[in-house]
């Protein structure tokens, strides 16, 4: 799944959950089929950022937790049996590691339009003067506004919007040589000693599990 927010884009892998705070709108598209579990929490019950969505690993105990809660009614006895499951899940919640699956949108009109160049053209290893000169900045404007508006350099947002479409395009039944084909990297082994580096395992590894 896909799911944008005004100034964020994230990609959510199976196994994988996102966070959303309340009153944060939002959009989700699917790039494959999918069934999706959606959790709902008083405000303060889970400890985690109020303001910030947050990508997070679903443990295998988590989703068998979550499945067994979907066959509970809506009104259940807190104190009961049903309500300690519960309470677990708000345990294992809580605990969840966050994940390198975002990316924020910059402000900059200039700027947003290149990054929506760069999501559309993933392939591509255009240099930031010719990207800059799409959207009427120079190079050094692009390397110091940059990570000001995302928090990243635009060769880090680049590399993670590969990694995110990586996740997606595994989903679809894709091999690694063509992963790595769709997202400019030369060979597999350019492609797979990025993925190490970020995760400390190869893509085989994590993406062939999914």
């Amino acid at each position: 799944m896909t799911i944008r927010t005004l100034d964020s884009i994230w990609t959510i892998p199976p196994s994988y959950s996102l966070w959303i705070p309340a009153n944060v709108e939002h959009s989700v598209s699917m790039d494959t089929a999918v069934e999706m579990r959606t959790l709902y929490f008083k405000p303060g019950v889970v400890a985690a950022p109020p303001d910030d969505c947050q990508v997070r690993a679903v443990s295998p105990m988590l989703r068998e937790l979550i499945i067994r809660a979907m066959t509970i009614p809506p009104l259940y006895d807190e104190s009961g049996p049903e309500g300690h499951l519960m309470q677990v899940i708000v345990d294992e919640v809580s605990r969840q590691e966050a994940m390198p699956f975002s990316l924020k949108l910059p402000k900059d009109r200039r700027l947003e339009q290149l990054c929506r160049h760069l999501l559309s053209a993933l392939d591509e290893s255009e240099s930031i003067g010719q990207l800059g000169a799409k959207v009427g900045l120079s190079e050094r404007s692009i390397i110091r506004m940059f990570p000001l508006e995302t928090g990243l350099t635009l060769h880090g947002w680049r590399q993670q919007a590969r990694l995110m479409r990586a996740f997606a395009l595994a989903e679809q039944g894709k091999s690694l040589g063509v992963i790595a084909g769709e997202l400019g990297y030369s060979t597999p082994s350019a492609f797979a000693k990025m993925f190490r580096k970020i995760f400390g395992q190869s893509p085989r590894e994590i993406l062939s599990a999914k």
